[in-house]
């Protein structure tokens, strides 16, 4: 594969790993002493993303999650949007290599 397919790819991966760390924040909104939970992306060489581990945010309540509703929902959001434009990059990708075989047919 190329560059630009694998930095799609990685990016899709990316995308999707953030939004299931966000569901399981919003998942555990209301259990008592949650911390939520927010995924440390990186920079893949040559090209690309990745996650290279998860932070926890500090939580001094026993009895409530510090889960931010507002803030999941941004994120939520992000990884839509950041899913569609790697995807849209996949299948651009998809169709220049189509018609490039359609030219040695």
């Amino acid at each position: 594969m190329n560059i630009s397919s694998d930095a799609a790819i990685s990016g899709v991966q990316t995308a999707l790993f953030r939004h299931d760390v966000s569901a399981n924040d919003v998942a555990n909104i209301n259990t008592p002493g949650y911390r939520q939970v927010t995924p440390l992306q990186t920079d893949r060489v040559p090209a690309g993303a990745g996650i290279s581990g998860l932070a926890r945010t500090p939580n001094d309540s026993v009895e409530l999650s510090n889960t931010d509703p507002a803030t999941e929902a941004v994120e939520q959001k992000t990884n839509k949007a950041t899913l569609s434009a790697n995807l849209a990059v996949i299948k651009a990708q998809d169709k220049m290599t189509g018609e490039v075989l359609d030219l040695f047919a």
